[in-house]
């Protein structure tokens, strides 16, 4: 993977006030960043951004790739590439459990959360991420939002605290121009360094958290199920109904062609695939308050890259014992999925071979 052009320059987008990930030019993905480029052969070219602009510096190609503590949103994935996670954490509150007043860092995804979560509280968005304690020290609000990698740096004596469960993912977001060769490559790149990774986690967020190919497979089913509520929406706009059995046929026949050429059961993985599609559209019919996305343009070209992703996932972790779906694995998928529609896609994902 190594790169022959000794010239090649790796443009990293960095919010350098976002601790653990990056702050002040040091931080989990500073020293990420750091290693890629090397495998890369590449010289870094940081880039800062602010939150509130981080989706249109991505569209528009700013940089080559954000490494800043990036969350994994459905209406993010649809742009550019989103690389595997590394690391899984949560939203936090630190003071007032139930604030009049909160402060949140401004554009970020906890920003939404909070909107969401305190809906009648005076909500007070910062560009300046690292303000936050003082506003809670100072009395100018009841209670910050921070999340669980950041909660270490934020917390204050005397300050209640509470976290929601590490269903929110970090990832590396690679910008569209870049998205083609780069995003594999970094895949790649995180897949062989994974041992360097988590002593780096040990390190930067005090606890290590290896995450195997198992993760990564759970993760790419549960990025696809959380597009459909988009879907959904997008349907409702124009009255189309939710199944599409043509489409369906083809996605199908794609898995099967993918699978062969993957070297896994054809017959396992266009099964696992059917459970998906069903599996989807019950996500789809629960679906009532998501915002729509454009399904030629956006949604579709996604969920394909998906699929192809989910099929590659399955050939470097097949064959799966029962061990390796249990306990914490199947997280991922709670908020999505009823428990006896989990159950059915681990019996599915137990049955993929590879092929004879």
């Amino acid at each position: 993977m190594a790169c022959t052009d000794p010239q090649r320059v790796l443009r990293v987008g960095t919010s350098g006030d976002y601790a653990p990930f990056s702050l002040d030019g040091e931080g989990f993905d500073i020293e990420v960043a750091r290693l890629l480029a090397a495998e890369l052969d590449a010289r870094i070219e940081w880039v800062p951004f602010l939150w509130p602009a981080l989706a249109a510096n991505v569209a528009t190609n700013r940089f080559d790739v954000a490494m800043s503590g990036v969350t994994w949103r459905p209406e993010r994935a649809v742009v550019g590439w989103m690389t595997r996670a590394v690391a899984s954490g949560g939203p936090c509150v630190l003071g007032d459990p139930e604030p009049e007043r909160l402060g949140v860092n401004e554009g970020g995804i906890l920003e939404r959360w909070a909107r969401q979560r305190f809906s009648s509280a005076e909500i007070r968005a910062v560009a300046d991420n690292r303000s936050l304690p003082e506003l809670l020290v100072t009395g100018e609000v009841d209670a910050i939002v921070t999340d669980s990698f950041e909660l270490a740096h934020f917390r204050r004596p005397n300050f209640p605290e509470h976290c929601e469960p590490a269903s929110e993912r970090k990832v590396y977001w690679v910008t569209p121009a870049a998205a083609p060769e780069l995003g594999p490559a970094i895949d790649r790149f995180l897949r062989e360094r994974e041992a360097e990774l988590d002593a780096l986690r040990e390190r930067h967020f005090g606890r290590r958290a290896e995450r195997a190919e198992v993760d990564h497979l759970i993760d790419l089913l549960a990025r696809r199920l959380a597009l459909m509520p988009a879907v959904a929406a997008w349907k409702r706009e124009l009255r189309e109904p939710i199944s599409d059995p043509a489409r369906e046929e083809l996605v199908l026949a794609r898995a099967a062609a993918q699978a062969h050429e993957a070297g896994i059961e054809i017959e396992a993985a266009r099964r696992l695939f059917e459970i998906q599609i069903e599996l989807a559209k019950a996500v789809q019919g629960r679906a009532l308050d998501a915002e729509p996305l454009d399904l030629e343009r956006e949604l579709r070209p996604a969920l394909l890259r998906l699929g192809d992703r989910i099929v590659a996932s399955l050939a470097r972790a097949a064959p799966l014992e029962p061990g390796a779906l249990a306990g914490r694995r199947l997280a991922p998928l709670a908020s999505l999925l009823e428990p006896n529609e989990t159950e059915l896609l681990r019996r599915a994902l137990l049955d993929v071979r590879p092929a004879p």
